[in-house]
């Protein structure tokens, strides 16, 4: 068994002339909480939709669990890849307006084949605080309980690998630190977590901070970051 969950050698992507991603080397350890940090159009999300299978790099080698991820699989097997070992939260938590809370977090399910125990969802719930908002609609809830929903739906087939696509950009301070108390919990538990994010907050309680620019990487150790202090949003 590989000692990293994901190695990234010589990566590289492209927006016609423009190097987004320049021959990145990067290894993502079990267990670890990262965040991917940068200013706007560094390449931060195109990276992340590299590492959870939606995005083929331009060149160099993308291996998850030692296994060379995109070289391996088509399009039908990468779906399979993704829905395995990645949970995402997207920015806009792409929840269905149709479905209630609970039937928005089922809703991959049904379409992957897998099994799950209905009190797993429950648990899941429960732990996110949402579990009173189950028969609601997304339109009757506030965003922290949307975020908290799209991450409980990211959650429900217990995957090795997080992805969070700025999880806290437009939530108030209180329901931010909820929200990180959660992901804290989760990387105790063993779940590996890459996060892109801009706040301040949450590069504190990293393990590491990756900053990208000009396609290349930075990267600060925990104890060696020191973002400015962020301040309080007004709800």
């Amino acid at each position: 068994m590989p000692e990293n969950l994901i190695t990234l050698k010589n990566l590289s992507f492209s927006y016609g002339k423009r190097k987004i991603l320049d021959e990145i080397d990067l290894d993502f350890a079990p267990g670890s909480f990262s965040v991917i940090a940068g200013e706007s159009g560094s390449g931060k999300s195109t990276l992340l939709y590299i590492l959870g299978g939606f995005q083929r790099p331009g060149g160099g080698e993308y291996l998850f669990r030692g296994n060379r991820v995109y070289r391996r699989f088509g399009e039908f097997g990468l779906g399979s890849f993704r829905k395995k070992n990645i949970g995402f939260l997207f920015q806009d938590f792409r929840l269905l307006p149709f479905l209630t809370v609970e039937q928005n977090i089922r809703f991959p399910v049904y379409f992957s084949g897998m099994r799950f125990e209905n009190v797993r969802l429950k648990e899941r719930m429960e732990q996110l605080g949402i579990a009173d908002r189950a028969r609601a609609y997304p339109s009757a809830i506030s965003g922290g309980e949307a975020q908290r929903t799209g991450l409980c739906r990211a959650l429900l087939m217990d995957p090795p690998l997080l992805l969070l696509d700025e999880p806290t950009g437009n939530l108030d301070r209180a329901t931010e630190q909820a929200i990180v108390d959660v992901l804290q919990a989760l990387k105790k538990s063993g779940l590996t977590l890459i996060c892109v994010s801009h706040s301040a907050f949450i590069m504190e309680c990293a393990d590491r901070v990756i900053h990208l620019k000009d396609g290349k990487i930075r990267i600060a150790e925990a104890g060696k970051i020191q973002p400015k202090r962020a301040t309080p949003r007004k709800k």
